[in-house]
């Protein structure tokens, strides 16, 4: 694991003194994800710079170093290449010789081989950029689902990739205009989605994509893998309950031992949630050394799970560590938010994530996560809330609305009854329920349901702030109600799981040089997930994750898995109104904030008054993605 950057510019702008000096200020501004060691390619003559950071975790001797060449080609690479043993051994068949034992290497020699053919046979994370001598192309490439982030930068002949913006930031040509046209998203879900950036000249290769940038300056990309249409073609498996059982615990025993590939340590993140348990109990039950487990608790006991996982780490014989954390901790966290996430990033639980990063990184240089369960099996609580309500799209839309604007004036309480009179239920299970609760009787099909569950703010706060239209998004139809938690699960898989989860991890481990991988997120595994039907997703009795857990009860007493999802998060409005209100209010009051970003400042200053007098129709989340983007800014400007 480790950091990129680089660059392609016309020759006639390449300054050998300034710009040798320069490429290595931008790896100076990523070491945090790689302080193993540093190197740089330059090729002077074409206006090329490579630079990378070194994690080691493969093959830990120099003969892994980076940038790495071989004949015409040269490549910096970011992430694990979990086959790669195999894909050697193919390449050794058929004439070539190795002189390490990394990852790397075979990416190299694989591309030599195979060109883009090769990436349909790379089981991992992975961005990358190879430089062609002999073509002059450069190329880029990002995994699958992207687990591992690729920004690049493109304006007036400089063309620059990394894997953090912060690099960007070193060089005196980068252009900081700001785009505001991702703002209305962000502020909806609390983060940039993969078809946006805070920065007008900036984006991200897309998962999954190639991008190539040849002589004449131009950009081409390729996608190589497309979930949409393994949806599309998937087959539901008609097999018994138990044969799915079985044949589960098998594909994700694979793509788990997969994930154990490493020269250092690994641990596992253990929360005490279905998803890190079966991750760590797959691994356990045939190792007999204890794998490392890292839990961090909370104070406020809405949030904590240590001690189910605790209890968790104690059946599968897990060396558990459990650290508790103090809101003094989280205070102490805050201020590491907007350096950490160089793009305006709203998701509170960055803040432990961050801090069980830098608990396991004593002890481990590389951690299993859970992540992408919730999307492959039916894990959110807004999922068995759309798939046992969706009948209230037959109601009436004046009906609703009716009681809609009738919830004005009413505690929230009451409006719940009186829609669980029209059989929508459910409400206690999704996270700001009031809030949702309103928002979802308005929907006008099962897109705009799934999306207003999925937001903290409907669309007419967003465009009387931002004063920006919101766009509607057009998804396939569905056929029937079959399959219809696994489209839930790809349109979060296409948009929350890359935008908001996989970069909160990525940068929360990487900030302190750990190395987190997701199991779950075996293109494989994900495969097999669309085949599953969606009674064994969430039951009839309504348990989500249903065949997840019953491959999980083998391993742990049922009456530890049989509970609520509880979420990975802290108190939000309780820090608001509290220890963060002086600062907030301040905020409503900086001119310049507002002016940049486009934002109405007395609707804001307004909000924020019946936020802190305890008015239930606004929503603590929307405060913190203001307050969030404002925090971003003063780092940044």
């Amino acid at each position: 694991m480790c950091r990129i950057v680089g660059w392609k510019k016309k020759g006639q702008y390449y300054d050998n003194s300034v710009d040798d000096q320069l490429i290595y200020s931008m790896i100076g501004s990523l070491i945090h994800g790689g302080p193993d060691g540093e190197g740089v390619y330059i090729d002077h003559d074409e206006g090329v710079a490579l630079g990378h950071t070194r994690l080691a975790v493969l093959d830990l001797s120099d003969c892994g170093h980076q940038p790495m060449s071989w004949e015409n080609w040269v490549i910096t690479f970011n992430g694990e290449i979990y086959n790669f043993r195999s894909i050697k051994d193919e390449l050794i068949s058929l004439g070539y010789t190795f002189n390490s034992n990394s990852d790397t290497e075979v990416v190299l020699k694989a591309f030599n081989c195979w060109n883009f053919a090769a990436i349909d046979k790379f089981r991992g994370m992975f961005a990358f950029a190879l430089w062609n001598k002999l073509t002059k192309k450069l190329i880029l490439c990002r995994d699958r689902v992207g687990v591992k982030p690729l920004y690049y930068y493109h304006k007036d002949g400089l063309f620059m990739f990394s894997s953090e913006l912060k690099a960007f930031h070193m060089h005196p040509d980068f252009d900081k205009e700001i785009d505001v046209s991702g703002l209305p998203f962000y502020f909806k879900k609390g983060y940039f989605n993969e078809s946006s950036c805070i920065y007008k000249y900036v984006k991200k290769v897309p998962p999954a994509s190639i991008l190539e940038f040849g002589k004449e300056s131009k950009i081409k990309i390729y996608k190589y893998w497309d979930i949409n249409q393994v949806a599309e073609n998937a087959v539901i498996k008609v097999k018994s309950e138990q044969e799915c059982i079985n044949e589960l615990e098998i594909k994700m025993q694979e793509a788990f031992n997969l994930r154990m590939i490493s020269d250092v340590e690994v641990g596992v993140f253990l929360s005490g949630g279905i998803d890190s348990s079966v991750v760590a109990a797959l691994l356990q039950k045939d190792r007999v050394t204890p794998i490392r487990t890292f839990t961090i608790g909370f104070e406020d006991k809405k949030y904590d799970e240590s001690v189910i996982a605790e209890e968790i780490a104690q059946q599968l014989g897990t060396n558990h560590t459990s650290v508790i954390c103090t809101d003094e901790d989280l205070k102490i966290a805050l201020p590491e938010l907007p350096y950490i996430y160089d793009e305006p990033f709203g998701d509170i639980s960055a803040i432990p994530t961050i801090l069980v990063s830098k608990i396991a990184r004593k002890n481990v240089k590389v951690a299993l996560s859970g992540d992408g369960g919730d999307e492959l099996f039916g894990g959110y609580s807004k999922y068995k809330f759309i798939y046992q309500n969706r009948g209230i799209l037959n109601v009436p839309i004046g009906v609703r609305k009716m009681l809609y604007d009738f919830s004005k004036h009413v505690e929230p309480g009451v409006i719940e009854k009186i829609a669980s009179k029209l059989s929508y239920k459910g409400y206690s299970q999704i996270g700001d329920k009031y809030h949702k609760l309103k928002e979802t009787l308005l929907a006008k099909n099962l897109d705009d349901l799934f999306d207003r569950s999925s937001s903290f703010c409907n669309d007419q706060l967003i465009s009387e702030f931002t004063s920006q239209e919101i766009s509607s998004i057009i998804s396939k139809k569905l056929n029937g109600s079959e399959g219809l938690i696994s489209y839930m699960g790809l349109k979060d898989m296409v948009s929350y799981l890359p935008g908001d989860i996989l970069t909160k991890v990525d940068r929360a481990s990487m900030s302190v040089a750990l190395e987190a991988r997701e199991p779950f997120l075996d293109h494989k595994l994900i495969e097999y997930s669309f085949t599953i039907p969606d009674h064994l997703k969430i039951s009839k009795e309504g348990k989500n994750k249903y065949l997840v857990r019953r491959v999980l009860e083998k391993y742990v007493d049922r009456e530890l898995i049989d509970r609520p999802k509880q979420g990975f998060s802290v108190s939000i409005k309780n820090w608001l109104k509290t220890y963060l209100r002086h600062e907030i209010e301040a905020m409503s009051f900086d001119y310049e904030f507002f002016r940049v970003f486009g934002l109405n400042q007395s609707f804001f200053q307004k909000l924020l008054t019946g936020f802190f007098q305890g008015q239930d129709a606004v929503n603590a989340h929307f405060i913190w993605f203001v307050f969030t983007l404002y925090k971003w800014h003063k780092q940044w400007k």
